[in-house]
C-alpha cells in the first residue's frame, strides 16, 4: 500500500479484510453505504489530503440530506474503521481527525391509532388465513418483520407456550455480482441477480430470544400446525421475505380502511401498549431483544396525548 493512495483504494482493501468477519447481512450493508454514501464524496481525495474541514463540511451535507440517525451513525462507524485501516498500514490523514457523531434523533415512523389497532386486531383474530395468524404473532409479540419471516414451526415450544426467535430473512447483495468483473459478459438469463434472499441469525446476540406467548394465541396457532421445518408465514418450505410481509400488509390496510403504516409500527405499537398498561420495561426490553432498557424507551416507546393527560391527572 502506497502512501499516496486515494480514499477509494482505502475502502476497497477495508471491504475484503471485513468480508468474511461479519454476516453477509452486514457486509453487503457496509458495501451499499460506501457506495451511495461515501464514494461519491470523499472516493477520489488522497487520503494524506484528509482533513477536519473536508470532514466537517461533508457531516453538515450528509445531515441536510435529512438521513436517519442510524444511517449518519453507521457512516460515521465506517469512516473511523477505515480510516484505521490506513493508519494501521501508515497511511495517515493531513491532521489527526476528530469524527462528528450525531445526536439521536426519534424516529419519524407513522404509528398506528389505537382505535385502528382494535379494528386490526379483531380482523386478525377472526380471520383463517395463515398469513393473518402471522401478523397476529407479529402484532402479539413485537417481533422484527425479519424475524416473523424466519419463523418456522419448529421454533413453537407448546409445552410451554413460548416460541424462539432463531432467525431473519432479508434480501441482500449477491456476493456473486460482487465478485464477478463488470467487463464479463453473460447471456441474459445466466447473469445472477443482484440481490438474494438470505435467512441468517439475528442482528445481535441479545435479538436470539425466547419470547412467551398469550394462551388464545397458542390455541390459535395449533390449527395451523404443519412440520417443523416448515415457515409459520406460509406453511411450506419456502420463507416470505419482509418486502413480500409489506406489501400484504398494505392491502389488508387498505381492504379494511386503516390508513397506510410500515408494518415496522406494530413493533412500536406493541411496545407503547406495555408500557401503557403499566408492565415491566426490563420484560419488554427482553422481549423485543434490545441490550438495554434505554434503547428500548428512547426508540420504540410512545405516549399518546390521551394517555399523557391520564397520567397529568393522576399527579394532582
Amino acid at each position: 500500500m502506497t502512501k499516496e493512495n486515494k480514499f477509494s483504494q482505502l475502502c476497497n482493501q477495508w471491504t475484503e479484510s471485513v468480508r468474511y468477519q461479519v454476516k453477509p447481512s452486514t457486509y453487503g450493508v457496509y458495501l451499499t453505504m460506501i457506495e451511495k454514501h461515501i464514494l461519491p464524496d470523499l472516493g477520489k481525495i488522497q487520503v494524506s489530503e484528509l482533513t477536519n474541514r473536508m470532514l466537517e463540511q461533508y457531516f453538515k451535507d450528509k445531515q441536510s440530506q435529512d438521513l436517519s440517525w442510524n444511517t449518519l451513525r453507521l457512516i460515521v462507524f465506517l469512516l473511523k474503521a477505515i480510516l484505521q485501516l490506513g493508519e494501521d498500514a501508515g497511511i495517515q490523514p493531513a491532521e489527526r481527525l476528530h469524527y462528528h457523531i450525531p445526536k439521536y434523533k426519534k424516529s419519524s415512523t407513522r404509528m398506528i391509532e389505537h382505535d385502528h389497532t382494535e379494528r386490526l386486531l379483531h380482523y386478525l383474530e377472526d380471520s383463517d388465513k395463515i398469513f393473518d395468524m402471522g401478523l397476529l404473532i407479529s402484532i402479539c409479540t413485537g417481533i422484527r418483520v425479519g424475524e416473523l419471516c424466519g419463523l418456522q414451526w419448529g421454533d413453537v415450544n407448546w409445552g410451554g407456550g413460548t416460541i424462539r426467535i432463531n432467525r431473519t430473512v432479508s434480501r441482500i447483495r449477491n456476493p456473486e455480482t460482487d465478485n464477478r468483473s463488470k467487463n464479463e459478459h453473460y447471456p441474459k438469463k445466466e447473469y445472477p441477480s443482484r440481490t438474494i434472499v438470505y435467512v441468517g441469525t439475528p442482528k445481535t446476540g441479545t435479538s436470539i430470544r425466547e419470547i412467551p406467548l398469550p394462551d388464545f394465541l397458542i390455541l390459535k396457532m395449533l390449527r395451523y400446525r404443519r412440520d417443523e421445518t416448515c415457515f409459520i408465514l406460509t406453511g411450506t418450505m419456502k420463507c416470505m421475505e419482509p418486502r413480500g410481509v409489506q406489501r400484504r400488509f398494505k392491502n389488508l390496510l387498505r381492504r379494511r380502511s386503516i390508513p397506510e403504516i410500515n408494518i415496522h409500527a406494530l413493533r412500536h405499537a406493541f411496545a407503547s401498549r406495555w408500557i401503557e398498561n403499566g408492565f415491566d420495561s426490563k420484560a419488554l426490553s427482553e422481549i423485543l431483544g434490545h441490550s438495554s432498557v434505554k434503547i428500548t424507551m428512547d426508540i420504540y416507546v410512545h405516549s399518546n396525548m390521551e394517555q399523557k393527560k391520564l397520567y397529568m391527572n393522576r399527579m394532582v
